[in-house]
């Protein structure tokens, strides 16, 4: 290494040197100077809490009162007298029900049915109860079907419920003969040959759908798998009674 080369990083090393001294001296200073102001402050609010202990304290306040604004006194809100017409209304009786006050001017549901609150107060029986009022093209009035077995002809039937019903032995009768009246007549003949099986009502329940009317249309697909069924079931009786040898005469020696 050449001696121009050897001093020229010597004196680099050397400023590098007074730099990092340099910098750790202003890092010391601003240290101090940090601390300095943290004594200071702590001081001065310690000192703030001493002279207002003092000017708390009675002896100070018998030679320097220091008076403290006070909060105003709430004001007397004017009590307006009634008037003739307010006293008259006041007067007379409210005819309606808790329920009626608080169904129709609280839009509060009643108690015990906040569960089942659909909107401002009302629950799905009262929005039915309102439109049978408001709008009764909503409701058609109810036809009875004539041969619709008693425990079914006062209201209109639902397919789900009877379903439902042909579980029970003791409305399983009239549950059946219903159900021919809300499907298809080209699927009476297969309930007609399910309710005679003990559980054949199993076979009927399982068109129960998500819908009522997707459970009404599969009664006739039920059918028409049903009849298949029965074609395919005599074609082979049919054929194996071809394949199967008649009995004519034995030969010599065989029993």
């Amino acid at each position: 290494m050449k001696p121009s080369a050897a001093a020229r990083i010597r004196k680099e090393e050397t400023r590098e040197r007074r730099r990092a001294a340099e910098r750790f001296r202003r890092w010391l200073e601003d240290l101090r100077r940090r601390q300095q102001q943290a004594d200071r402050d702590r001081r001065r609010k310690w000192l703030i809490a001493l002279l207002l202990a003092l000017l708390d304290s009675r002896p100070v306040q018998m030679f320097f009162p220091v008076h403290f604004a006070e909060a105003d006194p709430p004001q007397q809100k004017r009590q307006l007298k009634p008037s003739r017409n307010s006293e008259e209304r006041s007067e007379t009786v409210d005819t309606r029900t808790d329920d009626e006050r608080r169904f129709l001017y609280d839009y509060a549901p009643r108690y015990g049915e906040e569960s089942q609150e659909v909107y401002d107060g009302l629950t799905w029986n009262d929005i039915v109860a309102y439109n049978k009022i408001h709008r009764p093209h909503l409701f058609p009035r109810f036809v009875p079907i004539p041969g619709m077995p008693a425990r079914y002809s006062s209201e209109p039937v639902h397919v789900w419920t009877l379903l439902f019903e042909m579980q029970y032995p003791h409305a399983r009768r009239d549950a059946i003969a219903a159900l021919k009246f809300i499907v298809d007549p080209a699927s009476h003949d297969w309930i007609t040959a399910c309710a005679s099986l003990d559980d054949g009502w199993k076979d009927l329940k399982k068109c129960w759908m998500r819908t009522p009317d997707l459970t009404v249309y599969e009664f006739p697909r039920a059918a028409a798998r049903w009849r298949e069924e029965l074609r395919r079931d005599a074609e082979e009786k049919k054929r194996d009674a071809k394949e199967t040898p008649t009995s004519g005469p034995k030969p010599p020696g065989v029993d």
